[in-house]
């Protein structure tokens, strides 16, 4: 505690006596990082190598024109290749066999070689079960808790990381059977007036979307120190009541990687290392080292581990009304108020004898351009209608799901 105190202290006192700086990387190495890993699933499995970047720095640089294969224990090689700038696919689809070893090879353009540790792929542990109920969160939050269960697993310890893709149906609140036709956009140019008709739209587009989004965190299980061995009840999500992407249907597939220690253990500094948020921390953690190392050039550094991964998967359904009955809706993320209609005409449209308002140059149409930059969709017409402003409208959102979504069904989708 005294030596936070200070450390505060000391902080508040040369605030005084210095001058703002914009930060940067002085001396910015540029190492491999390397994103790979193989499972047991039956693909074309993928590598991404890239450039470590300044943190100013807002893009990373891809590795091209790199080699890179995995070498099965056995004497068999899988070749990957370029597919996009950085990011290498199998030549063929394969699964990693259990207990079999892997090694991941790299030559970069520059003849600088890696090489992976032999990874041996750990047994398959498959997920017994998700369930799915209402409950209240630490913070006192109503909401939907996505519970995992997975089978025994004898005596010795297991290492898991846990993944998931949500998937949710999205209905767009106030779709309209027409649209927006824009007639003429060239009033200033070929002499007539700007024009915007209606015309109707296609039932099937645009009105029931399916909306996605993917786990972001490192989720990580260790059955070292479980009762008997055994993962159960372990919550793997957590979904607000008033989040949008339950209120009709909501669907989520949980990935269960079964890893080696070692990977679990790189895996755990990784995510200690991503929630170091002050430069006060006491540990303050350094270079990660994973599996990979330089074959050319010792004092070369590699980040990234190479995974070998044993994958167990699991979907399930439910919607709003099965956890919450009669219960209100959550909001739809967009406000759907009608919106003030912007005008048609635009002020000093022709600058002749008997034009509406003052002739000022003014060629723009601010319904036409709300309409084309795919900002507002039909909501109306006003009644008496306005010469200059015939139509409302409302945010795109509110009548067009594709905001926020695709309107094409997933393969997988259960109504």
């Amino acid at each position: 505690m005294k030596e936070s105190i200070l450390v505060i202290l000391v902080f508040l006192l040369f605030q005084g006596c210095i001058e703002p700086f914009e930060a940067e990387t002085l001396d910015f190495e540029g190492a491999l990082v390397v994103d790979a890993r193989i499972t047991n699933e039956e693909k074309q499995h993928q590598v991404v190598l890239t450039r470590a970047r300044p943190f100013e720095q807002d893009d990373s640089s891809p590795e091209r024109n790199a080699t890179v294969t995995i070498e099965e224990g056995s004497g068999i090689s899988y070749t990957f290749e370029e597919t996009s700038p950085g990011q290498y696919t199998s030549t063929v689809a394969f699964g990693a066999k259990s207990n079999e070893s892997y090694q991941l090879k790299i030559t970069t353009s520059d003849g600088a070689a890696y090489s992976s540790t032999a990874e041996t792929m750990p047994d398959n542990v498959p997920i017994a079960d998700i369930e799915i109920k209402r409950a209240t969160n630490d913070f006192g939050e109503d909401g939907v808790s996505i519970i995992l269960d997975n089978e025994s697993l004898g005596d010795q310890p297991r290492y898991f990381r846990y993944d998931y893709e949500e998937n949710y149906k999205i209905v767009a609140p106030n779709w309209d059977p027409v649209a927006f036709n824009i007639i003429d956009s060239l009033a200033c140019v070929d002499g007539d007036a700007f024009e915007v008709g209606i015309k109707q739209r296609d039932p099937q587009k645009e009105r029931i979307c399916y909306g996605q989004d993917k786990s972001k965190d490192i989720i990580l299980v260790s059955t070292a120190n479980l009762e008997n061995n055994t993962v159960s009840d372990f919550e793997v999500r957590f979904v607000n009541r008033e989040n949008y992407i339950l209120t009709h249907r909501y669907s989520i597939l949980v990935n269960q990687y079964s890893q080696s220690v070692d990977a679990h253990s790189y895996y755990q500094s990784l995510e200690a290392f991503s929630v170091s948020e002050s430069v006060f921390n006491e540990i303050q953690p350094g270079f990660l080292s994973g599996n990979i190392t330089s074959m050319t050039d010792d004092d070369q550094n590699v980040i990234g581990y190479f995974e070998t991964a044993a994958v167990s998967s699991k979907r399930v359904f439910f919607n709003y009304e099965d956890l919450f009955p009669d219960e209100e809706l959550p909001e739809y993320p967009v406000n759907c108020r009608t919106l003030g209609n912007p005008r048609l005409i635009p002020r000093g449209y022709h600058c002749t004898e008997g034009s509406r308002g003052v002739c000022d140059g003014n060629c723009d149409s601010p319904l036409i351009g709300q309409i084309q930059a795919g900002t507002i969709v039909y909501a109306g017409v006003v009644d008496p209608p306005d010469f200059v402003a015939p139509y409302l409208t409302r945010s795109r959102a509110c009548g067009d799901c594709t905001v926020l979504g695709s309107d094409v069904k997933p393969d997988f989708w259960i109504d």
